[in-house]
């Protein structure tokens, strides 16, 4: 196999040679085995590789970039001149930067032998456990889709002020939603998931237990009355509910856009007292954890929120110079474009009480598990219906719930958070509690 890290040095040298101020390559190689299930069938068995580079240049203060889907040096004279050409015809821009080299402290375990040898027909039979667990816990238990998928990669990247980067990597994950049906009644909607970089830890049976349990528990759904309160949101519905919007807002990039309704905000108090964020890209066993980003920058834990107070935006080294500040590393994307800003692992700390102990202290309210609608990144409104809940009374659970909406304000939704969970769940590479929010319209027919 070619030395991934000879690779991208070679492509920034010719970039240099051909006329470029500075220049950056950045290069990534995967093999994919994934096996799909649909309405309770295998659906799709794959194994699919992808490779490719892309190169960044400045010249005279001006930008330009190309990629193409091969590793091949036969190809660099064409990609470097199309990335000067870009350049040319580009405007210039005091605030490009190509970064320089940082001290790089590389992370353990990213790597699992076991998982990289791992062949398609034992994904197969993996797939299949999850698929039979589900069904066997219940008949009624339907897998609409999901699967097994395994991903073995590598990345390098070099730039001309002496950066060198290379990193291999494995993950597996699992995913599994669907539904319960018993005669003419389906149940709500439910997903599970579960990932991991080490082979011994994916846990395949437990996920789609999980997810039978979850189905038969809400059969039996009815409305509740409409009124304005409290909703304990699962940590699967908060990813989809309230997370977007506040990753828009700390992106560096919609700040220095002014769209984001952060702007400003630094030090202020954004969210309640009992809330914190961080985004952790060298968590242990996080699905998102490396040692650099897109850019070859160091990843980090990085505070976001502090006891509800804004800490910092997330930056990559062309919004930080803008700012005047330093890049936090989150530069990302891959090969194929220039880098943007993204998140690795966001963590919200864990609470002090558990989730029964959450629902104890609801007089009225609901939990949802599962949301499906929209949500504004600028303003933050969002609605859309509880595609999985249940009615909370005087403390307990009281009925699985149906035909029900929610809406509200996810900026103002922080503010009125009351209670955080110590339980946590991994939903793809967020560790998220259960949260209890005030003020929240529900809305049932």
């Amino acid at each position: 196999m070619d030395n991934l890290q000879g690779i991208v040095e070679n492509l920034t040298k010719c970039a240099i040679k051909k006329g470029a101020d500075q220049a950056e390559a950045f290069a990534q190689r995967v093999e994919s085995r994934e096996v799909w299930i649909e309405s309770n069938k295998f659906k799709t068995v794959k194994s699919a590789p992808s490779q490719g580079i892309g190169l960044r240049i400045i010249r005279k203060n001006a930008l330009g970039f190309a990629s193409i889907s091969s590793l091949e040096d036969r190809f660099f004279d064409e990609l470097c001149e199309e990335a000067l050409a870009i350049a040319k015809a580009n405007l210039n821009d005091k605030h490009l930067i190509i970064p320089e080299a940082s001290v790089l402290s590389y992370l353990k375990d990213l790597y699992d032998p076991k998982l990289a040898a791992l062949q398609l027909k034992e994904v197969i039979s993996k797939a299949k456990l999850l698929l039979e667990t589900a069904r066997g816990y219940d008949k009624r238990v339907t897998v609409d889709s999901g699967g097994v998928f395994v991903n073995v990669g590598e990345k390098a990247v070099s730039n001309s002020n002496g950066l060198k980067a290379y990193e291999a990597e494995t993950s597996i994950s699992t995913l599994i939603m669907g539904m319960a049906r018993d005669k003419d009644e389906v149940s709500s909607f439910s997903m599970e998931f579960d990932g991991a970089l080490d082979l011994s830890k994916i846990k395949i049976e437990q996920t789609a237990k999980k997810f039978a349990e979850n189905v038969i528990r809400s059969l039996g759904a009815r409305p509740v009355k409409s009124f304005k309160g409290t909703v304990l949101f699962s940590p699967n519905a908060v990813a989809e509910t309230l997370l977007f919007p506040v990753i828009f807002g700390i992106n560096s990039q919609n700040v220095q856009k002014g769209m984001s309704r952060l702007s400003g905000k630094l030090g202020s108090q954004i969210a309640s007292k009992i809330l914190s964020i961080e985004d952790n890209g060298i968590l242990e066993g996080g699905l998102s954890s490396s040692t650099f980003d897109r850019e070859g920058q160091p990843h980090q834990k990085t505070v976001i929120a502090e006891d509800g107070i804004l800490q910092t935006y997330l930056y990559n080294s062309y919004t930080a110079k803008k700012d005047n500040k330093r890049s936090t590393g989150h530069a990302s994307g891959s090969y194929r474009s220039l880098p943007g800003i993204g998140t690795t692992n966001l963590v919200i700390r864990e609470g002090s009480g558990t989730k029964k102990d959450l629902i104890k202290e609801i007089k009225e309210g609901i939990l949802v598990t599962r949301f499906s609608g929209n949500s504004n990144p600028i303003n933050g409104d969002f609605s859309g219906t509880v595609k999985g809940g249940f009615y909370i009374k005087n403390g307990k659970l009281d009925h699985p719930i149906t035909n029900t909406m929610i809406a509200g304000n996810v900026f103002e939704a922080i503010l009125n958070i009351t209670s955080v969970s110590k339980e946590t769940q991994k939903v793809f590479s967020n560790i998220l509690p259960y949260i209890t929010v005030e003020g929240i319209s529900i809305t049932s027919s």
